[in-house]
């Protein structure tokens, strides 16, 4: 298994290399009037498929316990401008820096911990400006209705809801692969096993062939008590993944021959 949520809040790095539009990330450049929406979707694309969601959760609508809500219009290290938003996460901001209260002293690395060029860190402000509108942009305000929905128990129609967007923005998933594994262990996390399955599974049923929804998966089952699922997905796993050493302990663990 393999967690964004799991991962130390320690140097975080993570390649991700995505062409696109990019936003001008000199001092003084960066202005709302340059936010197209193509560069809110790239932004989103790499803020939600990266180290972001650790602490700020997909779509910035996380719990507060690491890291402030982005979608609210409190700022605490800029003015909420642009600019001011960018040259933040360009800097990161040190444990000496911070001014978010308890318990949400987290330390951010410079860049947030992507390692991608200031071009596409400017990308990943602009989605970050955007969030924080009196009027998103509409795929933002698809991200928070399916989370909503997700968050509330009714996985039809979130599972709707994503359908949807994907049918509007055929490029742009509303939540990547990573994100989507992340979302899938705040419900396990809390406890709530079956959430958790049918986030995994909807991550399996968009990444078919990449081995870690398959992990994620089969562990919800092992941790819900459904051994013979959790058999075979760790089996599918490994099969689409034969370096997974997780999937192959985790079999063993199980009695797997």
């Amino acid at each position: 298994m393999v967690s964004l949520l799991r991962l130390s809040l320690a140097p975080v790095v993570m390649i991700v290399a995505l062409a696109g539009p990019v936003l001008a990330q000199e001092a003084g450049d960066a202005t709302s009037e340059s936010v197209t929406p193509e560069i809110i979707l790239a932004g989103s694309n790499l803020y939600n498929g990266g180290t972001c969601i650790i602490c700020h959760a997909i779509a910035g609508k996380g719990s507060g316990t690491r890291a402030p809500d982005l979608s609210d219009v409190e700022w605490l290290h800029s003015q909420g401008d642009l600019d001011g938003i960018l040259q933040t996460i360009l800097a990161g901001v040190s444990q000496q820096n911070i001014k978010a209260v308890k318990p949400r002293q987290f330390p951010m690395n410079p860049k947030g911990g992507l390692n991608v060029p200031d071009e596409q860190i400017a990308n990943v402000a602009a989605y970050v400006w955007a969030l924080s509108q009196p009027e998103p942009h509409e795929f933002i305000e698809q991200q928070w209705r399916f989370l909503e929905l997700a968050r509330s128990g009714q996985f039809a129609d979130a599972r709707a809801v994503f359908e949807a967007a994907q049918q509007t923005y055929p490029d742009n998933l509303l939540v990547p692969e990573n994100g989507m594994n992340a979302f899938g262990y705040e419900f396990l996390g809390s406890g709530d096993v079956d959430g958790a399955i049918e986030v995994f599974q909807l991550n399996v049923d968009l990444h078919p062939e990449a081995f870690n929804p398959w992990d994620s998966l089969a562990e919800a089952y092992m941790t819900k008590g459904d051994n013979e699922r959790a058999i075979e997905y760790y089996q599918k796993s490994l099969d689409l993944n034969p370096q997974n050493t997780n999937a192959v302990d985790k079999l063993k663990e199980l009695g797997a021959e």
